[in-house]
């Protein structure tokens, strides 16, 4: 049986969460430092919370879906991602993850705006919504414990 384009959507979301959380487990099997593995690995259960939500995403649970109009604060925009060595900081750490939030809120934005349909249109406002969610929570992070060290 052929899946429903809104499955496709969900698999292709779960897909997504999957590498991200693949890409997490990496980077923490390359860090020395115990402090940058337990960030790491906190990353990785956030995009598990992300995976587990979509498994048990349902039609009726996705009607109820509306846009949080949470505030993007755009610090990530305005940083160049390096990549990852097994000196890479704390604050490169936090760049990297950022820029990869800012990626996938930016994919599912499009894809929002893009949709024929209301199901469709509020499964990408969820995801975009859920990147959206990390990103600041990575930004707020990367206020808080970089931009304002002495």
């Amino acid at each position: 049986m052929k899946a429903s384009p809104i499955e496709e959507i969900i698999n292709f979301a779960v897909d997504k969460e999957r590498e991200a959380i693949a890409f997490y487990q990496t980077l923490a099997g390359k860090a020395e430092d115990p402090v940058m593995k337990d960030a790491i690995l906190a990353m990785a259960d956030e995009e598990r919370k992300h995976e587990k939500l979509l498994l048990n995403l349902t039609p009726k649970k996705l009607q109820f879906v509306r846009d949080t109009k949470q505030e993007d604060l755009k610090l990530s925009n305005y940083l160049v991602e390096t990549p990852f060595t097994k000196d890479s900081t704390y604050q490169e750490l936090l760049i990297i993850a950022m820029k990869r939030e800012e990626k996938s809120y930016d994919l599912y934005s499009q894809l929002e705006q893009r949709a024929s349909d209301d199901a469709t249109r509020k499964l990408f406002t969820l995801l975009k919504g859920e990147e959206l969610k990390h990103k600041t929570r990575l930004e707020k992070e990367y206020e808080e414990r970089v931009m304002w060290e002495d």
